[in-house]
């Protein structure tokens, strides 16, 4: 009788399930519903999305702050609708529906990042020579110090 400690449970039941949740596909293939699937992910969890984004200001859309429990909730109510109708999570049609999701409500909510200026030329060079010229200097005093305490 071989007895296991807990972490080599553990890690026998992690390599386990890890190498099968690349098979999701495979095994769930049978048991999705995807019409269902479809119907239910705008019936349930986008209604409820929908009603939720309505409740906040369009100007207010693009604040993480403001919209992240909506949009948690929706990713949430997503994965549950998922399992209970046989499906893997993530699948093609919830990407899909994630799309259209962030094309009606965060379409123009891309960050505009501030372009960055280069330094003047003069400035570059006078930081570059500095420390540079400086390296001969202190190989000198380097060099003097050693012959002095010989």
């Amino acid at each position: 009788l071989v007895f296991l400690n807990l972490k080599t449970l553990e890690a026998i039941f992690f390599f386990y399930f890890a190498e099968r949740f690349q098979d999701q596909e495979k095994e769930f293939a049978t048991l999705c519903n995807v019409d269902m699937l479809e119907e239910y992910s705008h019936l349930i969890c986008g209604e409820v999305f929908h009603a939720e984004m309505t409740l906040i200001s369009t100007e207010n859309w693009c604040v993480l702050r403001d919209v992240i429990r909506p949009y948690n909730n929706m990713t949430v109510c997503l994965e549950r609708l998922s399992n209970l109708i046989g499906c893997y999570y993530p699948n093609p049609t919830i990407q899909d529906f994630f799309l259209n999701i962030h094309s009606k409500y965060f379409l123009n909510c891309s960050k505009e990042e501030d372009l960055l200026v280069d330094a003047p030329q003069g400035m570059v060079i006078a930081l570059t020579l500095i420390p540079v010229s400086l390296i001969p200097l202190l190989v000198y005093v380097v060099v003097w110090k050693s012959n002095v305490q010989e």
